[in-house]
């Protein structure tokens, strides 16, 4: 069995490391505050999240995973958050009783399937969802609790809310929260310059309104450690320095890391013992034959400048706001520059850290230096 995992929520043994923010993420919402999470995509958020989640467990709390991206609608919130609310409710019959009185704007129902699980639904009885029945929702868990148990809720991908109806559900929920004694929120999104936005920007509801943590890589001995000890499992050895150059290839992101460790494992468990660097390189040149007539038309529908522009990231992303840049790729005004940037920001391509600009997929990156 292949001992490295991606494209899901990972967990034990092959989550590995975040120790620290652990502790600090449980040890700040456990103390009564609210946190905003910060790490470009593919970073390991939700993994961590989910074992956050188990230690909040552990410590007695009630914690509610709710994702926005399932939300499209206000009515969509309602549904799916007094849905999150209710499968945390011990007592199935009670939870209804409780939610019907709370929340007047909606009917809960109780079905059971055939196997005799409880399944919950809502009817609405409004033609039109009101102010009132939000507040009632998102007062849901603070009244839920009556003081006997403490709620945490996790709101992934909370940039999503922009689509119930933008700052204003913002300045509802801020609103809100603000009076809530006995539930605290982890707030964490995959587009962080909007995340970063919403809790920085002095105009926006949620400013300055939480504890704030950025998510970085993963410290490299340790996971250079991980590496050989996951391959050992399998009789495959692979030295510090080959481990290092697999970690680079991977643009140290720990979804890409684990992508092509496994990839490595399965071109090597049958036929070699030992992983070079050639074999590193051959199988991170395989990921990009694999995707790349993803990775043509990603390249292929970006306007003339940003492809430039692209080329010239893949190449260098120190100062690319400065003269010298500009004259050494042969670029427009900054201004110009700017904007291709704020464009290729908002589709995910590029991602945004306090120093620099990089690419959130680092084989797309080596697509560009190589085939673009």
């Amino acid at each position: 069995m292949n001992p490295f995992s991606y494209g899901t929520v990972v967990k034990e043994p092959y989550f590995f490391d975040r120790k620290e923010e652990r502790e600090r993420i449980v040890s700040t919402l456990a103390g009564g505050n609210n946190l905003v999470l910060y790490a470009p995509r593919r970073y390991g958020k939700t993994s961590l999240v989910m074992k956050v989640i188990e230690d909040l467990n552990a410590l007695g709390y009630t914690s509610v995973y709710f994702d926005f991206m399932t939300v499209y609608s206000r009515e969509s919130f309602i549904e799916v958050y007094s849905k999150a609310l209710f499968s945390k409710q011990g007592n199935a019959g009670k939870a209804i009783e409780s939610i019907a009185k709370l929340v007047k704007g909606i009917r809960p129902k109780l079905t059971f399937d055939q196997n005799g699980v409880p399944e919950f639904s809502i009817e609405f009885t409004e033609n039109k969802i009101s102010d009132k029945t939000i507040d009632d929702i998102v007062d849901l868990p603070e009244k839920l609790s009556s003081g006997q148990k403490k709620y945490i809720i996790v709101m992934d991908e909370f940039q999503d809310i922009d689509k119930l109806n933008g700052e204003n559900f913002e300045k509802l929920l801020r609103s809100k929260i603000q009076h809530h004694t006995n539930v605290n929120y982890l707030f964490l999104g995959s587009r962080t310059h909007i995340l970063q936005d919403m809790f920085n920007n002095k105009s926006r509801a949620f400013y300055n309104s939480t504890f704030a943590l950025n998510l970085n890589p993963l410290p490299e001995d340790e996971t250079i450690n991980f590496l050989i000890e996951r391959y050992s499992l399998s009789g495959i050895k692979i030295e510090k320095g080959t481990a290092s150059y697999l970690i680079e290839q991977a643009g140290n992101i720990p979804y890409y890391i684990q992508f092509l460790a496994a990839e490595i494992w399965q071109n090597t468990i049958n036929r070699n013992k030992v992983i070079d660097k050639e074999i590193v390189r051959n199988c991170a040149n395989k990921i990009i034959d694999l995707k790349s007539d993803y990775y043509f038309e990603l390249f292929d529908r970006q306007t003339a400048y940003q492809k430039k522009l692209l080329k010239a990231i893949a190449s260098s992303n120190q100062n690319i706001y400065s003269t010298d840049y500009a004259v050494k790729f042969r670029l427009s005004a900054v201004s110009t520059t700017q904007k291709a940037i704020s464009g290729l920001i908002s589709d995910g391509i590029l991602e945004k850290t306090e120093r620099e600009f990089s690419f959130g997929d680092p084989f797309f990156r080596q697509y560009i230096l190589h085939y673009a």
